[in-house]
């Protein structure tokens, strides 16, 4: 069992346990890759419950617990008839789901004279560009939204106006945070590199425009990039997936971008487990993205026959 000690928002301190049996967790979120929509809710989550049991997995059985980012329940957005939206467009997440229901405790909890507004604006100026980033929404059609960057969050440490904090103390806890952000950064440009020599011996190594890798690795930018002629005709990728089984990703169609080259076929959208098998015909296929970018399956022919239906039928 794995835990961590912090502080609050209200300076009490809160106990988080990573659990390693179901049945022992209160709250429960998905297993793998972790992303900010989860890592945020928690966060919420932790200021209005306190101690955490957290189970993570990609099936829950587990009904007394408090279940989100999984499950398709109330706090899960992944649905294939989920449609909450904001008034200016930006669909809610997770996080946006656990703020919305819970955020306005934690702030009368904080017993400071502040009015809905300030419920809205940390909804904008926080919670919202991580649902953004999570359902692959554009800033395009969002200006009012502030992005969170990199620059934005180290000035964030700097004393408030109104504090009576050291301002070395926070010169100090910016630098440790910042330390741990350029030593990541580093490691992960230095892996795409080795990714780089691994992914072009691969794309020379594709056929019918599916690129295989061995375990994942970064690959999305590295094909787009890529001067060998056989990266352009790269529709999908197909590699093990940290939750077990396969993973095929379709090849965006430019960096950065969330359209696709050549989407899985409409009628698989949000389809999973039997339902899917039945449609596509593909024995082990468990899942496919309601908005068409990834689909998973259990064996590796599997995955490979996921590509080239996939790629047959857009030929269509």
């Amino acid at each position: 069992m794995q835990k961590i000690k912090l502080k609050n928002i209200y300076g009490k301190k809160v106990e988080i346990k990573i659990v390693n049996k179901e049945k022992n967790a209160n709250f429960i979120t998905h297993s793998g890759t972790f992303h900010a929509d989860e890592v945020m809710s928690s966060v919420i989550l932790l200021n209005k419950f306190g101690n955490m049991k957290i189970y993570r997995c990609n099936t829950v059985t587990n009904n007394d617990a408090f279940v989100y980012d999984v499950g398709f329940g109330s706090f899960d957005h992944h649905g294939i008839d989920f449609d909450k939206i904001r008034e200016n467009g930006v669909k809610y997440a997770s996080c946006g789901l656990i703020w919305k229901e819970f955020g306005k405790d934690i702030i009368d909890k904080l017993k400071i004279d502040l009015d809905n507004t300030f419920f809205e604006s940390v909804d904008k100026n926080l919670i919202m560009d991580i649902d953004r980033d999570d359902n692959g929404q554009s800033l395009e059609n969002e200006p009012e939204i502030k992005q969170q960057s990199i620059p934005n969050l180290i000035g964030n440490f700097n004393p408030n106006w109104n504090a009576l904090e050291d301002e070395n103390e926070c010169f100090l806890r910016a630098i440790s945070f910042t330390n741990t952000i350029f030593n990541n950064m580093i490691k992960k440009m230095i892996a795409k590199e080795e990714a780089k020599k691994i992914v072009e011996s691969k794309i020379e190594e594709s056929n019918d425009g599916i690129l295989v890798l061995d375990n994942y690795m970064p690959w999305k930018d590295i094909v787009l990039a890529s001067k060998n002629i056989k990266a352009k005709e790269i529709l999908y990728a197909v590699f093990p997936s940290k939750r077990g089984g396969y993973n095929v990703v379709a090849t965006p169609v430019s960096k950065g971008s969330f359209d696709i080259k050549k989407p899985f076929p409409k009628q698989w959208a949000g389809k999973e487990g039997k339902e899917l098998q039945e449609i596509t015909g593909i024995d082990t296929i468990t899942f496919c993205h309601k908005n068409l970018f990834i689909c998973a399956c259990e064996t590796f022919d599997d995955a490979i026959k996921i590509a080239k239906i996939s790629k047959m039928q857009n030929e269509k």
